[in-house]
């Protein structure tokens, strides 16, 4: 859903509303899945647009219609102009705060051309659905016919709109989020009072800091963001409680940990010049921090550039195909699979799938899923109630000969050595 803590929609919509009364044009806010979520939608839609949205699979198509131009738009972060399933032009302005897409303001219901015979040749090519095409085709004639520089200036005016409206929220929210975290700090202290000392001396040591430490970068070279940013969240409470609110130890530490990410990110797929470019920012401005807070606050946005970067950037052409791939194996690593059922999956050939993760990720399929295997494997070596044998089977290893080789390859000792040096 879109957050409607994330941006001033009450000044949006009234941004929007003079716009559709100004242009004559239909806007609609919707999210990434291409769904109206009902904070607002301009103007009454057009006859044509009732119309087909009647039929039972017209809603289906004006979604789909609006989730592709969204996602189009906040891939090459600028308006994005195609025609509907419909057969209507459409353009979508992109909504993204800090590179994140919540989606996009969608305008629509008019054509750039009057209508001719190939127009209504193609409109009933794709609208199958439609019996009686005669009232499409006068509902279509009434439609407004508007110049390709007008609608590009429409669009281009939005655009900036929308694009400063974010850089003021963004202000705002780094402000929210800074008090924020300092609100978890102090409570995290309050529940330490509170603690046993057995307990406090387990949130204290170390070893369970570095522990998560190792997790976290973990998550950080695979690219799983989900969990890179819950791990991200307990090192940084922890840090604190272990640290005792000492800001000179709380700095050392966080930029040690910021070099550790910047490292794992690169080995997860991430630029190296761009990451040391960020890394050199990042120290920059927590040399000016007086607080701990920001220390924790630009740290926690450091960290979210570099998975922006491992994944490969949402504004890059297919990270949604990779993305899906990447999925597709963290969560069936286990089992015996192989790039051509990956491939299987997305409905594409191996040899494309092959190009897209050497062009994205700088690797091939089978070096992420061993990736994948090696790093799940470092885990189970954890628990000594598992054998190397079946650590190897539990991550899709078939072979344990091949295992130990691979292993060692990635990690550099044996898995058996590695695993009686955590004893």
């Amino acid at each position: 859903m879109f957050d409607r803590n994330l941006a001033d929609l009450q000044y949006l919509e009234e941004v929007l509303d003079n716009f559709s009364k100004a242009t004559g044009l239909h806007v609609a806010i919707v999210n990434k899945q291409g769904e109206s979520f009902g904070l607002f939608d301009t103007a009454e839609r057009c006859d044509f647009c009732r119309y087909i949205r009647s039929k039972p699979s017209g809603v289906v198509k004006c979604r789909a219609s609006y989730k592709q131009a969204t996602q189009e738009a906040s891939k090459w972060e600028e308006p994005y102009f195609f025609r509907c399933r419909a057969g209507l032009v459409i353009w979508a302005v992109p909504i993204s705060l800090r590179g994140i897409s919540l989606g996009s303001i969608i305008c629509s219901q008019v054509l750039l051309w009057k209508p001719d015979r190939y127009f209504y040749q193609e409109l009933r090519e794709l609208n199958p659905e439609v019996d009686d095409f005669t009232e499409l085709e006068k509902k279509a004639e009434q439609l407004d016919i508007i110049s390709p520089a007008r609608f590009q200036a429409a669009a281009d005016m939005l655009y900036v709109t929308v694009n400063q409206l974010m850089k003021r929220d963004l202000l705002v929210l780094e402000n929210v989020e800074t008090y924020k975290l300092q609100q978890r700090i102090h409570k995290e202290l309050e529940n330490r009072k509170l603690k046993q000392l057995s307990a406090a001396r387990e949130v204290d040591d170390y070893g369970t800091y570095l522990h998560r430490e190792r997790s976290f970068l973990r998550y950080i070279r695979l690219g799983d963001k989900p969990r890179a940013e819950k791990n991200l969240h307990m090192l940084l409470t922890h840090l604190f409680v272990k640290a005792a609110g000492e800001q000179a130890t709380i700095k050392s530490r966080v930029s040690e940990l910021a070099t550790l990410v910047s490292r794992a990110a690169v080995e997860g797929g991430a630029e190296a010049e761009t990451v040391m470019v960020l890394l050199d920012k990042f120290n920059e401005r927590i040399n000016s921090c007086q607080r701990m807070e920001e220390f924790f606050f630009h740290l926690k946005k450091l960290v979210a550039a570099f998975l922006n970067q491992s994944v490969s950037l949402e504004s890059k052409k297919h990270y949604g195909i990779v993305n899906e791939a990447k999925s597709y194996i963290l969560e069936n690593y286990s089992r015996s699979i192989k790039i051509d059922d990956v491939a299987a999956q997305l409905y594409i050939s191996p040899s494309h799938l092959s190009r897209l993760f050497r062009q994205e990720l700088n690797c091939t399929v089978n070096d992420y899923i061993t990736r994948v295997r090696v790093e799940q494997a470092v885990e189970l070596m954890k628990k000594p109630e598992m054998s190397v044998a079946q650590v190897s089977q539990a991550v899709g290893f078939q072979n344990q000969s091949y295992f130990a080789k691979v292993f060692s390859k990635h990690i550099g000792v044996a898995p058996l050595i590695y695993r009686n040096s955590l004893s």
